[in-house]
């Protein structure tokens, strides 16, 4: 299945965040760690939460990544908060692509993602996003498979490439 949805803008968005080195499996653990330092400080922020894998877009690798953790603000904050950051995230063009299923699966996407930038010769222009919209709810009987990731990676055409030489094939809005 192609992974690929849509080609969009994303608007700047304020975000509650905190950056370090993480696995495929320590994520969970880092969101877990600034939600606790933003319930603790009653700071309310709106779902979903977001990552930025950066380094690019490349295939993940599962024991070490540069990786920054967010929760998407609904007001400025009246203090700093040990140990996290306010930053703005600013407004992009994105190719959106759909990841279902467990996070540690994300590297066969991130494959699709490259094949699918290349044959359509758009080139990345930032570190992409990861919105997690579904997350397994322990209670509700959910799983991993129920997980739904949005990857979001800002980019613009190729060097030198018009838009109306952007040849056939699948159009730049949503996928057929």
């Amino acid at each position: 299945m192609n992974p690929f949805h849509e080609i969009k803008k994303v608007p700047a968005l304020k975000v509650l965040a905190w950056r370090g080195t993480v696995s495929l499996w320590g994520i969970d653990t880092a969101f877990s760690r600034l939600y606790e330092k933003a319930v603790e400080r009653k700071i309310l922020f709106r779902q979903p939460a977001v990552g930025i894998r950066h380094g690019g877009v490349l295939v993940p690798g599962p024991f070490h990544a540069d990786y920054e953790v967010m929760f998407p603000l609904t007001a400025d904050l009246p203090a700093a908060i040990p140990g996290a950051d306010v930053k703005e995230l600013p407004e992009q063009q994105v190719a959106s692509f759909v990841h279902r299923g467990p996070y540690h699966w994300i590297p066969c996407t991130y494959e699709k993602v490259l094949d699918w930038l290349r044959e359509n010769r758009y080139e990345v222009a930032g570190d992409p996003r990861e919105v997690f919209f579904v997350a397994p709810e322990p209670h509700s009987g959910g799983t991993q498979d129920d997980m739904l990731t949005e990857i979001q990676v800002p980019i613009r055409l190729r060097s030198g490439l018009k838009e109306w030489e952007r040849g056939f094939g699948e159009p730049a809005g949503k996928a057929a």
